[in-house]
């Protein structure tokens, strides 16, 4: 494996693709096929070069500064309604699955051959800038300019079994299963072979399902639920469960063991479950042995810190160093060594998972609620490139040495 030090760590690609947030993103089988999506629901295809080609590209100000030749997308996978919530893919990449807020699953044959031919425009905000800077006879040519074609497939199939948005997907690490969590508090668990469901059960209570994890096997589910206050007086409990996918049975309910009411006074009760929750637990995932998992914290205001716990006694093994305004995304490396996060900081942390010490921070904080937060991350498997999706309207990759 891999040894991950901040000094190897270089940027790549910064891959346009403007208009719409991207917040999904995934590698696909390959260090060299990547896939990410937008909240208009544009699910886009790269084929990135086996070597970056030095040449001038635009910074986030417009300004020409050395980088590398940005490839095009080779595809677009056409058929959501609404924003894409979660991207993931088979480790064989001969599928991707994504998650979405018009209430479906989609599944995609990536080994398919296109079949129809499209137009895309993946720089409307830099188009805009340009036709500022032109007298107004010319603002049009600008912005109305051909786009890119690209090929394009629909989905292989659309799995149709939620009543509300989906904003929670996982797939188990030998790819045979995928979890799906919606805002009615439903999870199904899918087959991904067969595409039908292997259970289905709803979560206690009326707090939205924000993510959800399978185990490498696909035998055990954790569920994460939240929902801010619905009113001044209304406080959803959040939620944080284990559950077994043959029966749907709660194997665990982390938040009780962990913050028993009637062993402590309310104030302090609220308070230390309070922090440890943070504004919801929305990003999780499972060691590769899943002896533990790690749960981020989210929500602008946040801290962001990241739990880490064990998964057979729920207890809080550490809580590690997360980002500002919260968390966006987590992932561990195939050795369960290192703990890769995103967030709303606009920077990615590497973190090792035996002590919690953070080995690399890169990317520039900002500070800001809104500004360039990365919504999402992906390793390559052979763990040589990170990508994250970037709501600043690029996906960013970086070569990780």
């Amino acid at each position: 494996m891999p040894e991950f030090t901040a000094d190897k760590i270089r940027p790549a690609w910064r891959l346009p693709f403007e208009g719409a947030w991207p917040m999904a993103v995934a590698f696909a089988g390959s260090h060299r096929r990547l896939a990410a999506a937008n909240h208009d629901g544009v699910v886009l295809v790269w084929d990135l070069p086996e070597t970056p080609v030095a040449a001038k590209v635009q910074d986030e100000q417009g300004k020409e500064v050395d980088g590398f030749e940005t490839p095009p997308p080779v595809r677009w996978l056409e058929g959501h309604t609404n924003g894409v919530t979660h991207l993931v893919a088979t480790p064989d990449g001969a599928t991707l699955v994504s998650s979405s807020l018009d209430r479906t699953l989609r599944m995609w044959d990536l080994t398919a051959n296109p079949t129809g031919r499209g137009e895309i425009v993946l720089d409307v905000e830099r188009r805009e800038r340009q036709a500022k800077r032109v007298s107004p006879d010319k603002r049009d040519a600008i912005l109305n300019a051909p786009g890119q074609s690209i090929d394009t497939q629909p989905a292989s199939a659309v799995l149709a079994g939620h009543r509300d948005w989906v904003n929670a997907l996982g797939i188990s690490r030998d790819g045979k299963r995928i979890i799906s969590g919606d805002d009615s508090g439903l999870v199904i668990v899918w087959d991904v072979a067969s595409r039908k469901e292997v259970a289905r059960w709803q979560c206690p209570g009326v707090a939205w399902v924000v993510a959800a994890a399978l185990t490498a096997d696909g035998q055990t589910a954790l569920v994460s639920q939240y929902r801010r206050k619905g009113g001044d007086w209304n406080n959803y409990p959040a939620g944080l469960r284990l559950y077994n996918v043959a029966d749907a049975a709660v194997k665990l309910d982390l938040l009780a063991t962990m913050f028993p009411k009637e062993k402590n006074p309310p104030y302090q009760y609220q308070y230390e479950y309070s922090k440890f929750i943070g504004h919801g637990l929305i990003a999780l995932a499972f060691s590769p042995d899943g002896s533990l998992f790690a749960a981020g914290q989210g929500g602008e205001e946040s801290d962001g810190k990241i739990h880490l716990l064990g998964t057979a006694s729920g207890k809080l093994l550490r809580s590690v160093n997360g980002h500002k305004y919260g968390t966006t995304d987590v992932a561990f490396s195939a050795d369960g060594k290192h703990l890769f996060s995103s967030g709303r900081d606009t920077q990615f942390r590497i973190t090792t998972v035996e002590d919690g010490k953070e080995i690399a921070a890169i990317g520039k904080p900002r500070g800001g609620q809104f500004t360039d937060w990365l919504s999402a991350i992906t390793l390559s498997p052979d763990e040589k490139w990170l990508a994250a999706s970037d709501i600043s309207g690029f996906v960013q990759v970086w070569e990780l040495g």
